[in-house]
């Protein structure tokens, strides 16, 4: 008995020099990696780099008052929020914008730390300007509030850049002034529409009322970032 044998035909394949989908896409995807990694690490020193040059200035800020014998009561400097702080409830009488005696030698520490900071032409480059901001409480009229809150930070402003100073004929243009009235510190409008305040009331406020000083940078952008890292350094 004969057995046909049967020979199927086969087909020689020819090579395929065309990639697959699948290693396409892993070629991207590897690709898109990698660039990630990169821009994340150039963030990362760009972030850093900019840090430096913030705590080089917070450091003189801080060392300068600190050498004045600063009453941090009376002057804090925030270092989270890069703002001095001054509280003037002592600086100015009820009602009035005149800087008094205290407030003043404050301001002229001020002028020193900033003509000093300035000066140097690294730290100048990375502030944009310098901005007094004035606060005041709840009494009175919202009208009268943002009057007095901005008489009170050009008083200051005043005082920190006198006319013809070395600050203000060098860095004059780095300066300016504005008042906030109550609304920042307590918008609740109940508050504002009181007709009367007891001393109690004036007592609990008390914070309300002063001056800030605010360092606005130039990479405002990166503002949050690096109170991001800081945030995640300290936990």
């Amino acid at each position: 008995m004969k057995f046909r044998s049967r020979r199927y035909k086969r087909e020689k394949e020819e090579m395929s020099y065309w990639p697959s989908f699948v290693d396409i896409m892993t070629t991207v995807t590897l690709v898109f990696f990698f660039i990630m990694l990169i821009s994340m690490a150039l963030s990362s020193l760009f972030v850093d780099n900019i840090s430096k040059k913030r705590d080089a200035i917070y450091k003189e800020i801080q060392s300068k008052l600190d050498s004045n014998n600063v009453n941090p009561d009376v002057m804090y400097f925030n270092k989270e929020e890069g703002k001095i702080e001054i509280k003037t409830e002592t600086l100015f009488d009820t009602g009035k914008w005149d800087l008094k005696k205290d407030g003043k030698n404050l301001a002229k520490e001020l002028n020193e730390v900033f003509y000093k900071i300035l000066k140097d032409e690294k730290l100048n480059k990375e502030i944009d300007y310098i901005e007094v901001v004035g606060h005041t409480d709840y009494a009175g009229t919202t009208i009268d509030n943002r009057k007095l809150s901005t008489e009170r930070a050009m008083s200051f402003l005043n005082s920190m850049v006198p006319i013809n100073s070395d600050l203000e004929n060098g860095f004059g243009g780095k300066f300016k002034a504005s008042g906030m009235s109550e609304f920042e510190t307590n918008p609740k409008k109940e508050d504002r529409d009181r007709e009367e305040y007891s001393k109690k009331d004036m007592k609990e406020v008390k914070d309300q009322r002063k001056i800030e000083i605010k360092m606005v940078f130039s990479n405002r952008d990166l503002e949050e970032a690096i109170k991001s890292r800081n945030l995640k350094r300290e936990k």
